[in-house]
C-alpha cells in the first residue's frame, strides 16, 4: 500500500520551497512571455453582489464547471485539494463534512461549521440533531457554472453555521434568446475495481424570445467501486448518483424578472469507503482494499429544493427576495457487529451475534429573505438591507437495531435493542444591513451588522435494552445573536489592492437531549459557539493581467465550542474548550502564452486548541482533528489549435494534503499520513464535439480521509480507513448544440 509519511519540519520545507519557487517562476516568465495572453476574469456572487473576484475583500476560491467535467471531477472529494484552507472527511458517497480554515472538532461534530447555497438558495440543516455536518450537498456538475469558496465566518451575509465559510454552487443562467444544449456520455474504470459511467443532457428552450426560456438537464452517473468485502461480496462501495434541475425564467418588464426552479438529486451507496486496518500502523488487516462486514452499508440521500427568485426595481432600489422550500431524506444501515454485537453477544451468551443498525433522517425548510441595494449620498454609500427567515422541521429515528448471527444471517429473537427518535423544529429570524463608505476612489470601508432571532424545540424518546427505562425528553431555548464584520480596503493602483477584515459568526445553541439524572446531571441547553476571525489580505494583477496574486493571512478565536460527548449510552452537547486558527493561502494564476495556464493554490492552517475541551477528550495545545497544516496543488492547462475546426488540450494537477491528527488526545489519536495525487487530462475539440480523456489518482496512493476504531473501546483495532478512490481512467465525449 502506497503510503508516504513525510515529516512535518520537512513537509513546510518542501510546500514553502515550492510556493517560492512557483512564485519566483511566475515574475520571471511573465516578464519573458513572448505571446503573453490574460488571465481570464473572474466573477463571483458571494458576498450577495456581483463582483470581479478581484475586488472581494476576502478570500475567495473557485471551481469552474468546465475544469470539474474536463478532470472527471465530480464531487468534494475530487476537488478539494485545489481549494486551500479546505480539508475533508468522508466516509462513503452522500456524506462529507467540509471544513474551512480548520473550524471542526472532527468526524463526530454534529452540527455543520460551513454554510451552503445554491444560487440564492440556502441548503442543508443549521440543527445539531440530524447529521447536519456530514450530509452535506455534493451536486454533480451537470448544470454548474462554478463553484464558490469564501472562507472564514460569514455570520452577517448568511447568518447562523457559517462559522467556518460559504460553499455556494452556482448554475447556469438560461439564456432568453438561443435555443442549444448539450449531450455527453463517459466512462471509467477504478484501479482493481469496477467500471462507472454518466449521461448528462440539458436543453435551453426561449418560448418568447427575450421574455420567457425554459432550461432543463438531467444526469445519472455510477462511480466505479473499489472496496471488497472479504465475506464474500466484491466492489461494495458502488455509487449511483442521479439528478436534474429545471428552470423556468420570465422578465415580465423592465423592472421585474422571476426564475423558478427545481433541483433534484439522488445518491445511494452500496457501502463505505472504508478499509479495515491496524490503528498503529495503519496496515491493511485482511488486504489492500478489503473491509470485513457481516451485512450490507447502504445509503441512500434524496435532495428535493425549489426555489422561487425575484429581481426587481423600485425607484433607486435594487431588489432580491428568494423563496426556498427543501426536503433532505437520508437512510443507512451500518454493521454495528463489532460494538453492539459484541456488548450484547456476551449480556445474552450468543456467540457470532451481529446488529444491522438502521438509522432515518429527514429534514424540511422553508426560508424566506427579502433585501435590497441602494446608492446615497451621490454615490459615497452602498447600502444593503435585508431580513431573512428560515423554518425547519428535523427528525432523526433509529427504527431498529436488527439482531442476526453472522454465521447464517438469520435473524436472533432478542427484545428490542433500540427504537429512539428525536424530533427537533428550528426557528430563525434575522435583520441585517451591509454598507460600504467610499472615502475616496482608491479607499473604502465596508461595515456590516445582523441581529438573529432563533427558537428551538425539541422531542426525545428512546427506548430499548441499550438505553434501558423508557426515556421521554422536552426542551427549548431561545437566543439572540449579533454579528458583525468590517473590512477597509485599499486599491494601490487599479491593478493592485489590499484589504483588512474583522468578521464573526455563530452556530446556535439548543435544547440538550438530558440523560436520565442517574446517569448524569447535564445542562438543559447547550449555548451558541462564536467564532472572529482577523484577516488581511492583498490582490493584484501584473504584465497586462498575465500574472494574478491572490494571498491572505488569517487569525480565527473560536469560543464555548460545542461538544456532543456521551455518557451511559446517552449523547447530549456540551460547551468546552477554545480553540484558534490560524495561517496562510496563496493563490497564483499565470498565463504565460496564449492558450496556457498555470496554477498554484496553497495552504498553512495551524489549528489547535487553546483550552481543554474535556468531552471530547481535548487538552490545551491539541491539533483539531483532520486538519492538515499544509495542503496546495499546481495545475497547469495548454489549448492549442491543430488546424481548421481541430483544437486539442492537455492539463495535469499534481494536489498535496498534509499530515493530520484523528482525534484529541484523550481519544486515542493516530498521526494519518500526508498524501499526494497527480491528475491528468487530454483531448480534442472539433467544432462542436469534444472527446477527453483522463486519469486521477495516477500514481495510485491511498490516501486516508477519516480513521477511527470500529469497536466501543476507541483504542482498539480493527480501525476504518476510509480511502480515496484509487487510480481511476476515464474518457468522456460530449456535444453542444
Amino acid at each position: 500500500m502506497a503510503m508516504h509519511r513525510f515529516s512535518g519540519r520537512l513537509s513546510a520545507r518542501l510546500f514553502a520551497g515550492t510556493v517560492l519557487g512557483a512564485l519566483t517562476l511566475t515574475w520571471a516568465g511573465a516578464a519573458l512571455a513572448d505571446d503573453a495572453a490574460t488571465v481570464e476574469e473572474v466573477v463571483v456572487t458571494a458576498q450577495k453582489r456581483t463582483e470581479k473576484l478581484q475586488d472581494v475583500p476576502a478570500s475567495v476560491s473557485v471551481v469552474t464547471a468546465t475544469d470539474m467535467t474536463k478532470q472527471g471531477l465530480v464531487g468534494f472529494s475530487d476537488y478539494s485539494a485545489q481549494i486551500p484552507g479546505l480539508s475533508l472527511t468522508s466516509a462513503r458517497a452522500g456524506q462529507a463534512q467540509v471544513t474551512l480554515r480548520g473550524i471542526t472538532t472532527g468526524p463526530a461534530q454534529s452540527a455543520s461549521a460551513t454554510s451552503f447555497y445554491i444560487d440564492e438558495a440556502p441548503i442543508g440543516s443549521v440543527n445539531a440533531y440530524t447529521t447536519g455536518s456530514s450530509t452535506t450537498p455534493d451536486l454533480d456538475p451537470n448544470d454548474l457554472a462554478r463553484v464558490e469558496v469564501l472562507k472564514g465566518p460569514q455570520g452577517t451575509l448568511y447568518g447562523a453555521g457559517s462559522v467556518g465559510g460559504l460553499l455556494k454552487f452556482v448554475t447556469v443562467a438560461p439564456n432568453y434568446s438561443q435555443f442549444g444544449g448539450s449531450l455527453s456520455v463517459s466512462g471509467s474504470q477504478a484501479q482493481g475495481g469496477a467500471n462507472g459511467y454518466s449521461v448528462r443532457g440539458l436543453v435551453n428552450v426561449p418560448i418568447i424570445d427575450d421574455r420567457l426560456v425554459v432550461r432543463a438537464s438531467a444526469f445519472s452517473r455510477v462511480d466505479p467501486a473499489f472496496i471488497d468485502n472479504v465475506n464474500g461480496d466484491h466492489d461494495v462501495n458502488a455509487a449511483k448518483v442521479r439528478g436534474g434541475r429545471l428552470v423556468i425564467a420570465a422578465k415580465v418588464n423592465d423592472r421585474l424578472d422571476v426564475t423558478a426552479s427545481f433541483t433534484g438529486q439522488d445518491t445511494h451507496a452500496d457501502g463505505s469507503n472504508v478499509m479495515d486496518v491496524n490503528g498503529a500502523t495503519l496496515a491493511p488487516i485482511y488486504g489492500d482494499l478489503k473491509q470485513r462486514r457481516f451485512t450490507a452499508e447502504p445509503i441512500d440521500i434524496n435532495l428535493r429544493i425549489y426555489n422561487v427568485t425575484g429581481h426587481a426595481t423600485l425607484g433607486d432600489w435594487s431588489l432580491v427576495s428568494s423563496t426556498t422550500y427543501q426536503t433532505v431524506d437520508g437512510r443507512s444501515r451500518g454493521d454495528g457487529t463489532l460494538t453492539y454485537g459484541a456488548l450484547l453477544g456476551g449480556l445474552f451468551a450468543i456467540p457470532n451475534l451481529g446488529v444491522k443498525v438502521n438509522q432515518e433522517t429527514r429534514t424540511e425548510r422553508i426560508s424566506q429573505e427579502l433585501r435590497g441595494d441602494t446608492t446615497l449620498f451621490d454615490g459615497r454609500l452602498d447600502l444593503q438591507l435585508g431580513l431573512y427567515y428560515t423554518h425547519e422541521s428535523d427528525a432523526n429515528r433509529i427504527p431498529s437495531f436488527d439482531p442476526f448471527l453472522t454465521t447464517t444471517g438469520a435473524p436472533v429473537a432478542l427484545p428490542s435493542i433500540v427504537v429512539a427518535s428525536i424530533i427537533s423544529r428550528y426557528t430563525e429570524t434575522s435583520f441585517f444591513a451591509n454598507g460600504t463608505w467610499h472615502f475616496s476612489p482608491r479607499f473604502d470601508v465596508i461595515g456590516g451588522l445582523r441581529l438573529s432571532v432563533d427558537d428551538q424545540a425539541y422531542y426525545q424518546d428512546y427506548a430499548g435494552l441499550i438505553v434501558g427505562a423508557h426515556r421521554i425528553n422536552v426542551g427549548s431555548e431561545s437566543g439572540r445573536i449579533v454579528t458583525y464584520q468590517i473590512s477597509p480596503r485599499f486599491k494601490i493602483t487599479p491593478d493592485m489592492m489590499v484589504y483588512g477584515r474583522i468578521a464573526t459568526g455563530y452556530r446556535p445553541g439548543g435544547p440538550n437531549a438530558v440523560p436520565p439524572p442517574s446517569v448524569i446531571v447535564a445542562p438543559d441547553t447547550f449555548a451558541p459557539d462564536k467564532l472572529t476571525s482577523y484577516e488581511v489580505g492583498y490582490k493584484a494583477s501584473f504584465l497586462d493581467r498575465s500574472v494574478v496574486l491572490d494571498a491572505a493571512l488569517f487569525y480565527t478565536d473560536w469560543r464555548d465550542i460545542q461538544v456532543q460527548t456521551s455518557a451511559g449510552g446517552f449523547n447530549y452537547f456540551v460547551n468546552g474548550g477554545s480553540a484558534r486558527s490560524q495561517g496562510g493561502e496563496v493563490t497564483v494564476r499565470w498565463a504565460p502564452a496564449r492558450g496556457l495556464n498555470l496554477g498554484l493554490n496553497g495552504a498553512y492552517t495551524d489549528a489547535k486548541l487553546t483550552a481543554p475541551a474535556v468531552a471530547a477528550g481535548g487538552l490545551d495545545g491539541d491539533r483539531l482533528p483532520f486538519v492538515p497544516k499544509w495542503s496546495g496543488s499546481l495545475t497547469a492547462d495548454y489549448q492549442w489549435r491543430l488546424g481548421g475546426n481541430l483544437d486539442a488540450f492537455v492539463g495535469g494537477s499534481v494536489n498535496y494534503t498534509g499530515e493530520r491528527i484523528s482525534n484529541f488526545s484523550g481519544k486515542a489519536p493516530h498521526q494519518v499520513p500526508s498524501y499526494t495525487t497527480v491528475n491528468l487530462r487530454a483531448g480534442v475539440t472539433y467544432d462542436t464535439w469534444t472527446l477527453s480523456v483522463y486519469g486521477k489518482n495516477v500514481g495510485d496512493e491511498r490516501g486516508i480521509v477519516s480513521l477511527a476504531s470500529e469497536t466501543l473501546v476507541v483504542s482498539a483495532n480493527p480501525f476504518a480507513a476510509s480511502v480515496i478512490q484509487p487510480r481511476v481512467v476515464g474518457a468522456e465525449l460530449s456535444v453542444k448544440f
